[in-house]
């Protein structure tokens, strides 16, 4: 369960990204909708598969509403191979005006939490974020980035902290 608990910041980390119809290598510049409009980009629900590097990928379903400048996320990753029972994880994604970037909170049923910040990305292709915890349940602060390679796919990388260069947690997404 542990190796899901890095997926705090891969899934709910994706709950932010590209804003549509934006030109490439524009920066995001967060307006209306409370600085939310990039995340619409989530919402509905991804197939996912996701796992500790070097295991074999377990199946995800992530579900995103936005609603009133609030990105919820659920992740449900059903008992498959040595994980003996389900992964549910919930995150709520925000845009701090006041310190021009993303803020997320995580929680899990592996007892797993996490805050983790994110400023607003330039608008390449492919997009990347990156995202920082800024304090979680293990003591031990880690990143995460997310690719979003076109509308409707994205990948994403967990690191074990904030200066690791190799990850420990990967997984990719397809619109459902």
């Amino acid at each position: 369960m542990k190796g899901w608990s890095i997926l705090k910041q891969a899934f709910g980390i994706f709950a932010l990204l590209l804003a549509m119809g934006a030109p490439a290598a524009a920066q995001m510049t967060p307006g209306g909708g409370a600085g939310m409009d990039s995340m619409q980009y989530y919402v509905g629900t991804w197939n996912c598969m996701a796992g500790p590097v070097g295991q074999t990928a377990s199946k995800a379903t992530a579900t995103y509403t936005l609603n009133s400048g609030l990105l919820n996320e659920t992740v449900d990753v059903p008992p498959s191979g040595k994980m003996k029972t389900a992964y549910v994880g919930s995150a709520a994604t925000t845009y701090d005006a006041k310190n021009h970037r993303y803020v997320e909170t995580w929680m899990g049923n592996d007892n797993g939490w996490s805050v983790s910040y994110a400023k607003p990305w330039m608008m390449t292709s492919p997009v990347t974020e990156a995202w920082a915890d800024h304090a979680n349940s293990t003591g031990t602060l880690s990143r995460t980035t997310v690719v979003r390679t076109d509308q409707n796919h994205f990948a994403f990388s967990g690191y074990p902290s904030i200066m690791s260069t190799k990850a420990n947690f990967k997984g990719s997404c397809t619109r459902a």
